[in-house]
């Protein structure tokens, strides 16, 4: 017994020798006491991990289950796999360090961002391609932003691909007061693809491309002239430490979007309609909200999915602005366009569908099956079927590249909507009653409960979460079986009548007609009619 209890204050005796040296350098004692006393719980909980403890042996504390760690030769091997890699991978102790971060340190934002590439990775695969660059620079954008359209750097660096205002200017991006194109994903991916294809030109190698894009040209001439070298890894010393550090997160994030698995990371995977999308060249002004009636998506994915418009409207442009939605209802969008009776509008080939069989899974997307015929690679094959290596990947659970005879695979497709139709519902009718001498007419607009969805509507400067229809309040007429109903709108923060008008398509005369010719001063949270149904 004496034994065991020795052996338990094993683990604990350097520490008394430290306290009473503490003690001796006149701090408090009570400190060490409270230490002990914290200590304690972990010998207590190492005792019933090991039972027989010989002599004066090490306790073996348990510790909490974490994802493994790859050892040097299988990140090595792993990375080797890469094809076509822009830059040798080269494992080092900085590379090592960003991996435990995604793995251990950070897993679920790792997995969220690992879901956000199942929406952004088609979309720089395909820009990427149309400008000849390497596949693998779609990583760069994990290392940016962690695939956060919004997100913004402590010196103003915004979107995807981190552009500053002054470099976004350079390269075409519009910033204004209603839209934001460094935020925008079509725009601002073409930006980056043309920027990193200037710099490979003035560098021809791409790990000084990708210190150049971190910290500008400058810095890299400098220390390519106190290296008297032109490798990235020799005059890496002479960079900033964010600049340093940059490649080495690049090998990282191109590690973790393909070997997450390994290391048991599930990724957040949007639906199926943030994943399966396409965009088109919009020159007309057109709200969220007619988008919404149009194509039948949620408001707020629409919303998600154009991050950069500010106002929730396209605003129109003689160049074009780019909206970007579910494949499946684009062709909805473009009859919707096409009425508008402005420019003309077309759907691309490759954005037609494919006929779907009689089994439509949920109505929205169906599943198709295929057989590899013979050896092949994930990315021919994802471009011959129309769909990205990402999607193609994950859709099978696939790791490696490459594909073998008789590998069973499946592709997801979309049922396309040509054209949509709101799903109107009618009032019942009222019931009769006993005629009685009728009043002098007077017409009142009720006002909406307060329990009705319009008292729930969220202001229009935030993106509601559902899909609703704008609320709409009957206005019945006494003595008569007439009634008039409006749709009405909640006034957000710093919203004007203008702003309103363009989100509902409607003149803004209309708008002050119906609300007693106001002067624009809107109050936040009013409630205002925007047109009669």
């Amino acid at each position: 017994m004496f034994r065991r209890v020795s052996a338990l204050f094993n683990p604990v005796k350097p520490l008394l020798t430290h306290l009473v040296s503490l003690h001796m350098l006149k701090i408090n004692f009570t400190l060490g006491v409270a230490i002990l006393l914290l200590t304690l719980p972990v010998a207590l909980f190492a005792q019933d991990a090991a039972i027989n403890l010989p002599g004066d042996l090490p306790i073996a504390v348990v510790k909490p289950a974490a994802s493994a760690l790859a050892t040097d030769a299988q990140l090595g091997e792993r990375l080797n796999q890469l094809s076509n890699a822009c830059i040798t991978p080269r494992v080092n102790a900085v590379v090592k360090g960003y991996i435990k971060t995604y793995v251990q340190n950070k897993p679920d934002k790792t997995r969220s961002m690992l879901g956000r590439r199942m929406t952004y990775f088609p979309l720089f695969e395909e820009k990427l391609r149309e400008h000849g660059l390497p596949n693998d620079l779609k990583y760069l954008a994990v290392v940016e932003s962690a695939l956060n359209a919004k997100a913004v750097s402590k010196v103003g660096a915004t979107g995807l691909w981190q552009f500053m205002p002054y470099t976004g200017h350079d390269y075409g991006l519009q910033q204004n007061g209603v839209i934001d194109e460094r935020i925008d994903p079509v725009q601002a991916t073409d930006a980056a693809a043309r920027y990193l294809k200037h710099l490979y030109k003035q560098y021809n190698d791409w790990a000084l491309a990708l210190a150049a894009y971190n910290s500008g040209p400058t810095r890299v001439n400098n220390a390519i002239k106190k290296a008297h070298s032109n490798n990235f890894w020799v005059i890496q010393r002479y960079l900033p430490e964010e600049t340093r550090n940059y490649v080495p997160a690049f090998i990282a994030a191109s590690y973790i979007c393909n070997f997450f698995s390994l290391h048991g990371l599930e990724p957040n995977n949007p639906d199926l309609d943030q994943q399966v999308t396409t965009y088109i060249k919009v020159y007309d002004s057109v709200s969220f909200r007619a988008i919404a009636d149009a194509t039948g998506i949620d408001y707020g994915m629409i919303a998600a999915l154009n991050p950069g418009y500010k106002r929730y409207y396209v605003p129109t442009s003689k160049e074009g602005n780019y909206v970007i939605l579910p494949q499946r209802v684009m062709g909805a969008f473009v009859y919707y366009l096409n009425g508008l009776g402005g420019n003309k509008y077309a759907l691309d080939e490759n954005t037609g569908g494919t006929v779907p069989p009689t089994n439509l899974g949920d109505g929205r997307y169906w599943q198709t099956s295929l057989t590899v015929q013979k050896p092949d690679h994930v990315a021919r094959l994802a471009q011959a079927l129309g769909v990205s290596t990402d999607h193609l990947k994950s859709w099978n659970n696939l790791i490696s590249d490459h594909l073998y005879v008789g590998q069973q695979l499946n592709v997801w497709r979309p049922v396309i909507v040509q054209r949509h139709t709101k799903l109107q519902i009618e009032s019942p009718a009222a019931p009769t009653t006993t005629a009685t001498k009728p009043k002098p007419a007077t017409t009142t607009t009720a006002k909406p409960k307060p329990d009705t969805p319009a008292a729930t509507h969220k202001p229009q400067t935030t993106p509601p979460p559902d899909n609703k229809p704008a609320a709409t309040t009957p206005a019945k007429t006494s003595g008569t079986t007439a009634s008039v109903e409006y749709q009405w709108h909640t006034v957000g923060r710093n919203e004007s009548l203008q702003d309103i008008a363009r989100q509902y398509n409607v003149p803004l005369t209309q708008i002050r007609t119906l609300n007693g010719d106001s002067d624009g001063s809107l109050l936040f949270g009013a409630r205002i009619k925007i047109k009669t149904l």
